[in-house]
This record gives C-alpha cells, sequence and structure tokens, in this order.
C-alpha cells in the first residue's frame, strides 16, 4: 500500500505557509502517497485552489478552543482507519494536534515542517517553552531555508533529525507573459505614468511588514528629486495607520494601496523594482514570486533573505529599519540597465533553484527516507551556505 501523509494545518486562510501547504499538496504525487489534509479553524480561502480530486480526505476540524477534543478525536479516527503512515504538520499549534492525534502510536512519523523564525510577541515566547519540548519529540523538523535551520540550532533546538526544504513556486505560472503595450496600459489605470520610478511591496498590511518604512523611504527620494511612487499590494489591520503615514508625509498622489487581490501578478508586473521590508520574515514566496517575474528585489537582510537575493546581483539587502540605506539601494535601481540585468538574474535564479518541482522531489525524497528507516540526505536543494551563490538545477 502507497504510504499514507496527513497533513494538519492551522486553516485554509490566505498565508504564507497555509499557501506552501496547499501548492505542495498540489504537486505531489498521488500514485506514491495517500494524501489526506485536515485544517483545525474553518478559514477556506485557499480550499478553491486545492486540487481536491489529489487527495483521499479533505477534513474540517472546526477547532473552537484552544485543545478540542472532538477535533483531535476525528484526527485519531483518521489516523486509524486510514493506516496514516506518516502525519506532517505545518508549524507549531498544529504540531500540538499531531502529537494528540498520533497518541502513543508508535507506527506513526511525526513531521513538522516550521515556518516561523524571530518570535514576536511575549505570548508567542512563553508558548515556545512548551513546543520546544514537542520539537523534540518530531521524527523530522523541517525547516525552509538554512539560515531558519542555524538560528534555531544556536537556540538549542534539537529535534530527533531535520532538513531544509525550501519553498517553492509555479514559476510557468509567474512569467510575464503580455506585451509592453498591455503592462503600460496597467500601470496608466493605476495612475502611474511611463517615467514614473514604482516600487512595489506585495504582502499582508500588518505591523511586522513594516510599510511605513518604505513610505519613509519613498518620501526621502521625492526629495532627492526622484519621481518616486508606491503600489502597496494588499490590505489588512494596519491600514488605517499606512494611510495616516501616507497623509503625513504628503504622498497621497504618489502611493495607491490595490486591497486583497487573488491575482497579483499584473500589479508586480506594474511596479519597477519590488521591495520587502519587514521586521521578521522566514523564507517569503511573494520575494520569489516578484524574482520569477523579473523584478530586482530590495529586502531587509533577515531570515532566508540573503539566501534569495544575491547583493548587487539579483538585488539588495539592507538591515532592517535602516531607511537611509533602503533608499540608497531603490535610487541605484532607477538605472533602467541595472533593473533590467539584476531582474533577469533574479528570474533565473528562482528558475534554478526555488520551482514548486524541487520543493515536491526535495519533500518526497525526505518523506520516504524515513519511513523507510533511513536518514534524510542534507542537500536541501541549494546546497551550503558557501554554494548560495553559484546556483545548480534541482
Amino acid at each position: 500500500m502507497r504510504p499514507g501523509l496527513l497533513f494538519i494545518v492551522n486553516s485554509l486562510g490566505i498565508g504564507g505557509a497555509e499557501k506552501q501547504v496547499v501548492t505542495l499538496l498540489n504537486h505531489l504525487d498521488p500514485t506514491h502517497f495517500r494524501l489526506h489534509l485536515a485544517y483545525l479553524k474553518p478559514d477556506e480561502l485557499l480550499l478553491p485552489q486545492l486540487q481536491r480530486e489529489k487527495l483521499d480526505e479533505v477534513l474540517s476540524c472546526d477547532v473552537r478552543r484552544p485543545v478540542d477534543r472532538a477535533a483531535v478525536g476525528r484526527l485519531r479516527s483518521v489516523v486509524a482507519a486510514r493506516q496514516i503512515d506518516a502525519i506532517v504538520c505545518t508549524n507549531s499549534y498544529s504540531m500540538l494536534y499531531g502529537h494528540l492525534a498520533r497518541g502513543s502510536n508508535p507506527n506513526v512519523r511525526l513531521v513538522t515542517v516550521f515556518h516561523t523564525t524571530k518570535l514576536q510577541t511575549c505570548k508567542e515566547k512563553a508558548q515556545m517553552l512548551l513546543y520546544r519540548q514537542l520539537f523534540k519529540r518530531c521524527d523530522l523538523l523541517v525547516y525552509v531555508c538554512e539560515n531558519q535551520r542555524r538560528h534555531w540550532r544556536e537556540q538549542g533546538l534539537r529535534p530527533i533529525a531535520d532538513q531544509v526544504v525550501y519553498n517553492g513556486i509555479d514559476t510557468c505560472g509567474f512569467t510575464e507573459g503580455r506585451s509592453s503595450t498591455e503592462q503600460l496600459a496597467f500601470r496608466r489605470g493605476l495612475g502611474f505614468q511611463a517615467g514614473d520610478f514604482v516600487i512595489g511591496l506585495c504582502s499582508g498590511l500588518r505591523p511586522e511588514k513594516a510599510h511605513g518604512d518604505l513610505l519613509a523611504a519613498i518620501a526621502k527620494l521625492r526629495a532627492r528629486g526622484v519621481a518616486a511612487k508606491g503600489l502597496l499590494i494588499g490590505d489588512g489591520p494596519e491600514r488605517p495607520a499606512i494611510e495616516r503615514t501616507i497623509t503625513r508625509l504628503d504622498l497621497q498622489e504618489h502611493v495607491r494601496i490595490t486591497g486583497v487581490r487573488e491575482d497579483v501578478r499584473a500589479f508586480v508586473s506594474a511596479c519597477d523594482v519590488m521591495t520587502l521590508v519587514s521586521r521578521t520574515e522566514t523564507f517569503s514566496l511573494a520575494a520569489l514570486e516578484s524574482m520569477s517575474l523579473g523584478k530586482p528585489l530590495v529586502m531587509s537582510d533577515i531570515g532566508g533573505a540573503s539566501e534569495q537575493v544575491i547583493r548587487g546581483r539579483t538585488g539588495y539587502l539592507f538591515p532592517p529599519g535602516d531607511i537611509e540605506m533602503l533608499a540608497k539601494h531603490l535610487e541605484a535601481l532607477t538605472s533602467p540597465a541595472l533593473r533590467a540585468r539584476l531582474g533577469e538574474a533574479a528570474a533565473r535564479r528562482v528558475r534554478d533553484l526555488f520551482t514548486v518541482q524541487g520543493m515536491a522531489a526535495r519533500f518526497t525524497d525526505c518523506m520516504d527516507r524515513l519511513l523507510e528507516g533511513r536518514a534524510p540526505t542534507t542537500a536541501s536543494g541549494v546546497g551550503r551556505r558557501n554554494d548560495l551563490t553559484a546556483p545548480r538545477r534541482v
């Protein structure tokens, strides 16, 4: 019988970790694994993107409290009835349910895919005291970049085994297919002209994404005579505060907020350069999508940013919160020739290293080795740290 995998995710709401689960399930081979998915909370925005015909089962656990006994019971029933060989959890909360669903069954392996690097709140730090004990009991802990694995190893997190499986994207879906005339028409529809220097940021409007840093950099550029414009792709709880900052910096005529967009490709293509100025990030899918569309990236040097962006070759990195350095890098990219060269290299790097096909193949290899009792291979898809500037195909 094919091995049975039960994926547990907090929800199917919009988020990088949730999107990665859906993307991975859509690209795993259902003739190789029996695939099951359980989502704890009834948020289903990503459900239409799931290729349900590839899965044996999709289960909503309808969790209403931190530890919902009824949900645990349903998960245990699935593990027993479907003869599940491994439970694959996404992040710490679903890992708790994975441990409870496995119970004392020695034949079920427990895997956790961890997307977090920096703990932001006192609550998260307190919860980590519990989760550390659960991480140590996982049969395999999967990180999404080498920098993240290095960070948590330095913090003393030592599971039974750990590996890196880089996030990947569907590069075919993030290739510019429109003519320059169509792109310019869309850009003008947003209120931008051909001569504007349009700087984009694609993320939820949340505090940790630090949109105010980009707005401050745009204000600096405009004060220096650069025709800088901003396109904030997304929405979220910080929108009122961001709009107040736009007004305070007198940028009302120069910054647009798109709101939630299911398909962001045309908006990213309308920009000359893309940024991510977050104060915390692990391995951004938005960054990979922007790079795949041929956009040079200016990114805060946190998490796996240095594994995505090669300084001066595919974009630039700056210390988080350093607005002057952010503005300096953006000003350098007012050169169309430099943008074209870095954008081409960025797209090539994603196609060489960070495809969804590579992610699925690497994950499959890790699971096969785990279930066969062999140690997963040490290669992560990019190579050791000192090999990061020399991409190889996956």
